[in-house]
């Protein structure tokens, strides 16, 4: 069986249950820690996967001479992707103008959220190994060591060879291990997604935000539905844009339902290989480069439900000078969250209340009761994006390999 249909048979069963199954506090913490462990056996092999498999990756590349080409396209892409649906969300709210949001008092959440100096001193620890310690959120250091490793096994092939040959082992095996972890987690889709209906029912001003998700729910659908396979079909001529839709639904499942970018990287890694044809080595590029980096649907989802914010604390409205810094501040936070795996989207809100000020500190306050909907939407869309750009990638450096619609996982 597919392991999209046996993901999607464990949402729809996990959203039965989230609907109907009664469940008081004690069955709430216990779907609570279940989905924990959930998530974290998904992640079981994705950092060792990711280490081995971007040195071997950067190795490849450079024997090639395309290390600069693939990175810089994957950037380029990066860029492009997260400045437009920062354009997207920030214009769709003000046409479809939803409802303000009543005030209410929550109680403030504290993130906390390392920055560029304590960034810098983990990459480059007083103690090397200390790169493979850490909480399991954050991959920044993991990788910069990994490409560091790949680009100095071109220094002397024969000295080098036995580890490349070690590496290219380890990635292959973990690779294998995280196959394993994906084949079941259709039963662990089931705790994901009921614990998500959850945390929704459990809020009681969800009314409150329906216009709010259903403009979120409109861009979703003109961005994976209309813009990305419309721009597939531009860039790539002949290619079959809903093909790549098709090729994409594991990964865009598991980041629906987990609203974890590293969660849903193991179904990118396995998905890209197998359903898009992306090599290794441009798939260990840019799928950590983008569950780091390429937030691009977190840029959206913070852009549109900062301007419901604003709307929802003012009646003067929101003038062209407070839209153009929505849409520049939603970009630019969008690449300051390569620590915060699990709750993207609502960590850049509550940055973007911060830096306006002008009382608008605890705004993000006012959306706590659908920030799991938020997250996950954000993560959907990160992970559609990273699939997206990869495969653009991968086509323009001709290194893609065809893959038949019947042999998809």
């Amino acid at each position: 069986m597919k392991i999209w249909i046996k993901l999607l048979a464990g949402g729809i069963i996990g959203v039965l249950l989230g609907l109907f199954l009664p469940l008081g506090n004690s069955g709430y913490e216990v779907f609570s820690y279940l989905s924990r462990l959930v998530l974290n056996i998904g992640r079981y092999a994705v950092f060792p996967l990711v280490f081995f498999s971007l040195a071997v990756g950067t190795f490849e590349l450079k024997s090639e001479k395309k290390v600069l080409r693939v990175y810089g396209r994957t950037l380029l892409y990066m860029v492009a992707a997260t400045a437009l649906l920062s354009i997207i969300g920030a214009v769709s709210v003000l046409l479809m103008a939803p409802e303000r949001i009543p005030i209410v008092i929550e109680e403030e959440i504290v993130f906390t959220r390392p920055g560029v100096r304590e960034v810098l001193l983990q990459v480059f620890p007083r103690n090397l190994f200390e790169v493979f310690g850490g909480n399991g959120d954050f991959l920044l250091p993991l990788c910069f060591l990994a490409f560091f490793l790949g680009l100095n096994f071109t220094f002397d092939r024969l000295i080098t060879r036995p580890v490349v040959q070690f590496f290219d082992s380890m990635t292959r095996i973990f690779y294998h291990i995280n196959t394993f972890m994906l084949e079941i987690m259709g039963l662990g889709m089931i705790v994901l997604s009921a614990f998500l209906v959850q945390q929704t029912l459990s809020a009681p001003e969800i009314g409150l935000h329906r216009q709010l998700l259903l403009v979120l729910a409109i861009d979703t659908v003109i961005v994976i539905g209309g813009i990305y396979p419309g721009l597939l079909f531009l860039l790539l001529g002949k290619e079959k844009p809903f093909r790549w839709l098709y090729a994409t639904l594991a990964p865009a499942i598991s980041g629906l339902a987990s609203g974890d970018s590293h969660f849903s990287l193991a179904f990118l890694i396995k998905n890209g290989k197998e359903n898009l044809g992306i090599p290794r080595k441009v798939g260990s590029a840019t799928f950590p480069l983008f569950a780091l980096f390429g937030r691009a649907g977190t840029a959206m989802v913070s852009a549109v439900s900062f301007i419901v914010i604003i709307n929802s604390y003012s009646s003067l409205g929101i003038t062209a000078l407070d839209l153009f810094w929505v849409m520049l501040f939603s970009f630019l936070v969008s690449f300051t969250l390569a620590g915060v795996p699990g709750a993207g989207a609502f960590v850049a809100l509550s940055s973007l209340c911060a830096a306006y000020g002008g009382g608008y500190e605890e705004g993000y306050l006012i959306l706590k009761p659908v920030a799991p909907i938020l997250i996950s939407v954000a993560v959907l869309l990160d992970v559609t994006t990273a699939s997206f750009a990869s495969l653009l990638v991968a086509r323009h450096e001709k290194m893609q390999e065809n893959v038949q619609t019947k042999d998809f996982i």
